[in-house]
């Protein structure tokens, strides 16, 4: 098991709704959610990747992660509110190897007024990590496929990326954040809804790097 130090952390989770879920469907999912390691453990480590042999990586958050922004289907979560992930398990160039329905979750409220939030995370088509060594820059990237959910919303079919730059397997700071979108017109497609997806990730990198 390794770990050391890292410079800089840049994670982002976005979730866009699926095509082919159909016009009468109602009260699909749509904002963002952003979550940060800074206020629970300020200075970090915010996290790690463990090697785990044979070309397998576990992702560890250091728990709790704090939610820091939302926006519309989101903005009625209060700022902080804290919130467990859990260890994405990935094999290098492969898939997704580790459970994580969910991949976090939290509540907010109580008795009837409760309103759960959740996304689980259910496959992984891109997982590459680079690790550069001691004092060299690493690289993490995953991308795939999940569901976003919230108490009295429908179920929403989303992508999920994520990417992280550091020196070697401990985390400073983790910023990920989740963005459902409602679906797109007819005659859209998936490459679309990925668009969104990238365009996410790219602001949030944007936004860290100005930090």
């Amino acid at each position: 098991m390794k770990s050391m130090k890292t410079t800089k952390i840049i994670l982002a989770i976005v979730a866009a709704t699926a095509l082919g879920l159909g016009a009468a469907q109602a009260t699909q999912i749509n904002g963002t959610v952003g979550f940060t390691s800074a206020t629970n453990h300020p200075g970090g480590p915010g996290g790690s990747i463990v090697n785990n042999g044979g070309g397998s990586f576990t992702l560890n958050f250091n728990n709790p992660l704090s939610v820091n922004f939302g926006t519309d289907d989101y903005n009625t979560v209060p700022i902080p509110t804290d919130v467990n992930f859990t260890p994405i398990t990935f094999q290098n160039g492969g898939g997704l190897t580790s459970t994580n329905t969910p991949l976090w979750t939290f509540t907010v409220g109580t008795g009837s007024t409760a309103v759960t939030y959740s996304f689980d995370l259910l496959s992984l088509s891109v997982a590459s990590f680079h690790d550069g060594g001691v004092g060299k820059p690493s690289g993490l990237n995953l991308m795939g496929d999940g569901i976003a959910h919230i108490t009295g919303f429908e179920d929403t079919e989303a992508i999920f990326a994520l990417e992280a730059t550091g020196t070697h397997l401990t985390f400073a700071i983790l910023q990920p954040s989740n963005t459902a979108v409602p679906t797109t017109p007819d005659g859209g497609s998936a490459l679309a809804l990925l668009g969104i997806g990238l365009l996410a990730v790219e602001g949030l990198r944007r936004k860290l790097a100005t930090a």
